[in-house]
């Protein structure tokens, strides 16, 4: 119980880095910044938030690997919640967010939604659904000899 229970913090830890990625680069318009404002955070999220000044990162790190670190640790902790098993009951729960996070981009691309269509940011949302699932066949490979 105490391997699942660490397994699942750690399922996290993606998406607070994702989380980190934001608060540093992405812009002070966002409505988190709302809340943080609420929870009187401002200073600390400001001090965080300077690191920008020393740190420097490609485009694709700043705007695609937070979505694709969130999908990974959304598809992760499903799969570790359904024990791995794929079934009618658990398909749902464990591919919702990850065709949704897919589909808006071609929806983008469609114009049917807003935003802007982008390749890279569907490619880390692909990465990051399939590599649960190859993390998943080499456990069960190994666990099989």
């Amino acid at each position: 119980m105490i391997i699942r229970t660490l397994k699942i913090i750690l399922l996290f830890f993606p998406v607070v880095l994702g989380g980190l990625i934001y608060i540093i680069f992405r812009t002070d318009r966002l409505i988190m910044y709302h809340w943080f404002e609420y929870l009187n955070l401002s200073d600390e999220i400001n001090t965080i938030k300077s690191l920008k000044n020393i740190l420097s990162f490609p485009d694709w790190f700043i705007y695609s690997l937070p979505d694709g670190l969130w999908v990974f640790s959304y598809t992760a902790l499903s799969l570790e919640i359904w024990k791995s098993s794929i079934t009618q009951r658990s398909f749902f729960w464990i591919f919702s967010i990850p065709i949704v996070a897919v589909m808006s981009e071609f929806l983008q691309l469609f114009k049917i939604i807003p935003g802007t269509f982008d390749i890279i940011d569907t490619a880390f949302y692909l990465i990051g659904i399939t590599l649960p699932f190859i993390k998943f066949l080499n456990i069960n490979i190994y666990e099989k000899h």
